[in-house]
């Protein structure tokens, strides 16, 4: 039996009107959410402000509300879009945002803001926060099309046009336009700021006409500063200004009389030494040195800061130096300054100009030399007679002094190695101090006279005009330039090593000597390899003979690359004297006796050694990139004279199962330490692929490495020269 429900009128209208309350009660509770989630970000956001404003950091302060704020107004915007407060949501959080330097984020809450509320009322306080993001990301052109259209723009208020100015202002201080930026100062200072925005825009345009070399101009913007009742900090600027824009006018009582009105207020009693600093300088630019000396001397006494004290003794040191030529004096002073605190720039200048004046003490100890003088002694005098005129000239401010020093050379050591520089360094000063081109012309006519073979010939051709006329001969850097067109223009090695060996037997003293010597046998051995050991020998005897030199390294660079004996001796012949030594050395780079071809009486390769581990195994080259490197190659300076553009380093490295870099070897190195110091660390923090080299490993049955940590590769290491460089 069914049952029939059946519903009045009346009982309809209960059960809607019930719905009808369910639903209301449901969107007014939504509502309270978000209302009250709003109310809690704006009150943190107002409570923010208010702290930020007393805070006695400018622009700090309330950091922790800022960030209450943006957690707050984050539910708002990502939990109800559709609220009325959305608007307000964003605002607070870009806002909070920016005050905590989130400027990224605060950026693009207000272009969100600007792009779907432009109506809102706080549509333009967001447009200034915009710009000021923009400011702070670096997006100077952006922000200021922005700060200037609110400057133009009627519809911004005085508050708004102010701040705007006030960064356009700035902008263009920073990029040094002063007129540009004195201009929106004025219309902050004449109509737009507050009286603190006044006071700020008026010292902003009496450093920006300081700035312009208007002193006149800013003394008068200066003195209206102080007449703005300003706070101690804007007060001090502006009187130590004054003091300075007078100083460069030269009224030099008027900077003094500025400078005792800070000197006797109690609030700037921490100043104290940095105003006498410039109380004294004040004395020595009107001249009276008494008066700046009891002012530095009192400095050293009263002051309690180290930094001022050895600034004070520093310029003690000068007056003693340059004022009264007492050099003794001015060391006395200058370590004072030093002991007083060596971290300063006056304090490092001072331990300079000590180690100048002790130089010259040394250098001026009389250099005994009689009839059995060697022409070793003679020369090191010589040197050391340069090194006292080129203090004086350099160091020392003494033009007469390094003048009359340099001529004593020539005076002197007539014959010395350091006698055709000495001409030209004398004939240079000559030119400059004296002005004086004939005397100067002259000293250089005389040099090519009496040292035509000097290496300063090319120099005094050069300063005489002589480059390419008949004049132009017979100096040791012609012969090599003659050796290097023969190989690289000619390819006529015969002539090349005529002319280097031509330098190495006529120019003993040259600097190009030693060079000649290494080019002769580079040239013999590209283009016509002896059938001796000859080559071998003479590379290892000028690496003996001028070790740590460029040279010897480019030799020994040869030797391990590619200078082989003729052909391996046998365990029974006799190794003639000398060569017992070398042989050690040359023992891993030589390549074994089956290698040795009896037709051609030599190696078929001449860099099989490098494929060779101690053991006896062999290595297979590894032709991969790495696909890690923790330490990338950084290219020394010391290689920039590069000739190539590139050159290959030859590295035997152990890899482990995961392809990292475990042991290695450096088999051939460059001629630079510098580049090997820096390819060895990189090469030592290379990963290969760990899948690749395993299936090299597989593929030709690479033996493992005796010790058990992986298996060893030869590797192939390029050096490019830099672009810049090449």
């Amino acid at each position: 039996m069914m049952t029939s429900h059946r519903y009045t009128l009346t009982d309809l209208s209960r059960r809607l009107l019930l719905l009808v309350g369910v639903v209301a009660v449901l969107v007014v509770s939504s509502g309270c959410v978000y209302y009250n989630t709003f109310y809690n970000a704006r009150k943190a956001f107002n409570d923010a402000e208010d702290q930020r404003k007393d805070s006695r950091t400018p622009g700090r302060g309330g950091e922790g509300q800022y960030r209450v704020a943006i957690e707050k107004s984050l539910k708002v915007i990502e939990s109800y879009p559709n609220s009325s407060w959305y608007d307000d949501a964003l605002y607070v959080c870009g806002v909070s945002y920016f005050r905590t330097g989130q400027f990224s984020n605060a950026e693009r809450r207000f272009r969100e803001l600007l792009a779907n509320y432009p109506e809102s009322e706080y549509t333009r306080d967001a447009t200034l926060y915009l710009a000021q993001s923009k400011l702070e990301l670096g997006e100077e052109s952006d922000a200021m099309t922005i700060f200037q259209d609110i400057f133009n723009e009627k519809i911004y208020s005085r508050k708004l046009k102010a701040q705007a100015a006030m960064a356009l202002g700035n902008y263009h201080f920073t990029e040094g336009d002063w007129d540009r930026s004195v201009n929106f100062y004025r219309a902050v200072r004449d109509s737009l700021g507050t009286d603190e925005m006044e006071l700020e825009a008026q010292t902003s345009i009496a450093d920006a006409l300081f700035n312009d070399y208007k002193f006149q101009d800013a003394l008068g913007a200066y003195l209206q500063v102080l007449g703005m009742d300003p706070g101690p900090g804007p007060k001090y600027h502006a009187l130590y200004q004054a003091s300075q824009c007078s100083y460069r006018m030269q009224r030099i009582d008027d900077g003094l009389a500025y400078l005792d009105r800070l000197i006797k207020d109690d609030l700037y009693f921490d100043s104290l030494g940095v105003l006498l600093l410039d109380v004294a300088r004040g004395y020595e630019m009107d001249e009276d040195l008494l008066l700046a000396e009891a002012t530095y001397n009192d400095i050293t006494v009263r002051a309690t800061k180290t930094p001022v004290i050895a600034e004070a003794y520093y310029r003690l040191g000068l007056i003693a130096q340059y004022d009264y030529d007492d050099l003794k004096k001015a060391k006395e002073y200058y370590d004072q300054s030093a002991k007083a605190n060596r971290g300063t720039e006056a304090g490092q200048l001072a331990l300079e100009k000590s180690s100048d004046i002790g130089k010259l003490e040394t250098y001026t100890e009389e250099v005994e030399l009689d009839s059995t003088a060697t022409e070793e002694t003679i020369n090191r005098a010589a040197h050391t007679q340069y090194l006292l005129s080129e203090l004086y000239w350099f160091q020392l401010n003494k033009p007469e002094s390094a003048m009359v020093e340099m001529q004593y050379i020539l005076d002197a050591y007539p014959e010395s190695e350091e006698a055709p520089r000495a001409m030209i360094a004398l004939s240079e000063m000559y030119r400059e101090h004296r002005a004086d081109t004939a005397a100067a012309d002259s000293l250089v006519r005389l040099m090519l006279r009496t040292h035509p073979h000097s290496d300063e010939v090319p120099r005094a051709l050069d300063i005489l005009g002589l480059r390419g006329t008949a004049a132009d001969t017979g100096y040791a850097a012609l012969y090599i330039d003659k050796a290097e067109n023969f190989i690289i223009d000619d390819s006529n090695p015969d002539s090349a090593i005529y002319y280097y060996r031509y330098v190495a037997d006529r120019f003993p003293d040259s600097k190009y000597w030693l060079q000649a010597q290494f080019g002769a046998l580079y040239v013999q051995e590209e283009y016509a390899l002896p059938g001796d050991s000859s080559l071998y020998f003479a590379y290892q005897e000028l690496i003996d003979s001028f070790p740590s030199t460029e040279w010897a390294n480019l030799a020994s660079q040869r030797l391990n690359q590619s200078v082989p004996r003729t052909r391996p001796r046998t365990p029974d012949e006799e190794v003639p004297d000398g060569e017992h030594d070398v042989l050690a050395a040359m023992e891993d780079t030589l390549p074994t006796a089956d290698e040795f071809d009896e037709t051609s009486g030599s190696f078929a390769d001449v860099q099989t050694s490098l494929y060779l581990r101690p053991n006896g195994d062999t290595v297979i080259l590894l032709d991969e990139r790495p696909v890690l490197t923790e330490e990338p190659f950084e290219f020394p300076t010391e290689a920039s004279n590069m000739k190539d553009d590139f050159i290959i380093l030859y590295f035997q490295i152990l890899l482990d199962f995961s392809g990292k870099v475990v042991d290695y070897e450096l088999k051939v190195p460059s001629q630079w330490d510098e580049v090997n110091r820096r390819a060895t660390l990189t090469i030592a923090s290379m990963t290969f692929d760990a899948i690749e080299t395993s299936r090299l490993v597989d593929l030709v049955g690479q033996p493992e490495d005796p010790s058990g940590k992986g298996h060893w590769f030869l590797y192939k290491y390029q050096v490019d020269k830099p672009e810049y460089l090449r």
